[in-house]
């Protein structure tokens, strides 16, 4: 069974939060409000909740890609996709967007400057919250909108998009959210230059080696996290 829901939140970016490595799953955390005043939180994973840890990252500076022309209007919210080809849907296995071996383990939060994920996401997503012609696409399931105010950032209604990373070949844990065309991402315009930032992420138990039609792993590919414990 894929994601519940898919789909884009495009908005500008207009706070940050970053929580350490001692949480349970930390996540970074970005406030964001679309042009109708619609406040969103992506919470954007980086640590794994379970081995290994360190999430595999890549960015792409100057992004170049055709689903680009198939965007919904910057700033417009929420946007759900179908997660088929030929539209604005991500799959890092069948869409030309990034390889495998492009990506490297970073850890979530440690000491020192620009030498983990959060410090890496911080250069770029800073730099659009700073820039008033930067509008940011997130990518991934929604949540929302909730009863109470957001937890993080306070607004009300709570509401916000989440699993914004590789979303097919998961451990068998996490397997009923495969799908193909849902992986999620993070996508960056800034307008003055009209350059694109791309922020792909995948947890390293994940498999690239996905059905077409499901988005799972090969049985012999899947990881069990039980048996990784044993060894």
């Amino acid at each position: 069974m894929p994601l519940r829901s898919y789909g884009v939140v495009t908005a500008r970016v207009v706070d940050t939060r970053r929580e350490g490595s001692s949480e349970d799953t930390p996540h970074y955390q970005i406030h964001l409000v679309d042009d109708g005043g619609t406040h969103y939180r992506a919470a954007v994973n980086v640590k794994s909740a379970q081995p290994p840890w360190e999430l595999l990252y890549f960015a792409a500076e100057d992004f170049r890609h055709s689903l680009i022309e198939q965007l919904p209007a910057a700033g417009s919210g929420w946007n759900a996709l179908s997660s088929e080809s030929g539209g604005a849907s991500l799959d890092y296995v069948r869409a030309d967007l990034v390889e495998r071996s492009q990506m490297r383990p970073v850890p979530p939060d440690v000491d020192g400057a620009d030498n983990d994920l959060a410090d890496f996401l911080d250069r770029y997503v800073n730099r659009a919250q700073q820039d008033s012609s930067a509008y940011a696409y997130v990518f991934g399931e929604p949540w929302g909108p909730e009863e109470q105010p957001d937890k993080v950032f306070g607004f009300e209604p709570g509401n916000g998009v989440h699993s914004v990373h590789m979303n097919q070949g998961n451990s068998e844990e996490y397997r009923e959210d495969d799908g193909v065309w849902q992986d999620g991402g993070l996508l960056l315009h800034f307008a003055e230059e009209d350059r694109w930032v791309a922020i792909f992420l995948a947890f390293q138990s994940q498999s690239w080696n996905t059905d077409d039609e499901t988005g799972h792993a090969p049985e012999s590919e899947v990881s069990r996290p039980e048996q990784k414990a044993a060894v």
